[in-house]
């Protein structure tokens, strides 16, 4: 886990796609004050004062349990978490929001935020994330090509979903607006998450 204070370049902010006259007051948002640009929840500014788990920490609820104290135990108020795309949609077109709903109630009940980090298509240049019945249909959802038109390299195949597919693209995009309509539905009004990094 590291510890610090979460940056807002670079992060997107759960619900709040929607122009800033359309966003309910009470949505986390970030605001101009003065000079300053704050994070808004509930229409209060916030510091965030993170802890940030490792890539895979939240694959499963059980092993999370010691975490929580930890994070507790440090004065954090907020908890960076990684939603894997592979473990959310195993198969395609069924969402598993079991793990979400499990963090989220665990953050409430230790009176922490969450950020959570979405691993999509690509996480710092890979393509580690994306679901099974993604990674085998080359067809479906080309990997870049290095050279002249190649997709093998010395090791084996490119694992690099392409930027210029649009299946991959829009897959990638459908899992993701589950994601946060799911988390909108259970999370809406009591604002556990604060942001949404892609």
């Amino acid at each position: 886990m590291r510890i610090g204070a979460t940056f807002l370049a670079g992060l997107a902010f759960c619900c709040t796609c929607q122009s800033r006259a359309q966003t309910p007051a009470g949505v986390p948002r970030v605001a101009r004050q003065g000079n300053a640009t704050q994070l808004l929840v509930d229409g209060k500014p916030i510091l965030i004062l993170s802890g940030e788990l490792s890539n895979n920490a939240a694959t499963a609820l059980e092993p999370m349990e010691p975490i929580w104290p930890k994070l507790v135990s440090s004065n954090l108020n907020t908890v960076l978490v990684g939603v894997s795309w592979a473990q959310f949609e195993p198969e395609e077109g069924k969402f598993h929001y079991s793990l979400v709903d499990g963090v989220i109630a665990k953050a409430r009940e230790n009176h922490l935020h969450i950020v959570f980090l979405w691993f999509g298509c690509w996480k710092n240049g890979t393509s580690s994330y994306p679901p099974y019945w993604v990674k085998k249909d080359y067809e479906r959802f080309p990997r870049i090509q290095i050279g002249e038109g190649k997709t093998v390299s010395i090791s084996g195949p490119v694992e690099l979903l392409s930027t210029l597919s649009d299946a991959t693209r829009d897959a990638d995009a459908r899992a993701f607006a589950a994601l946060m309509s799911h988390i909108k539905e259970v999370d809406g009004s009591q604002h556990t998450v604060v942001m949404m990094q892609l």
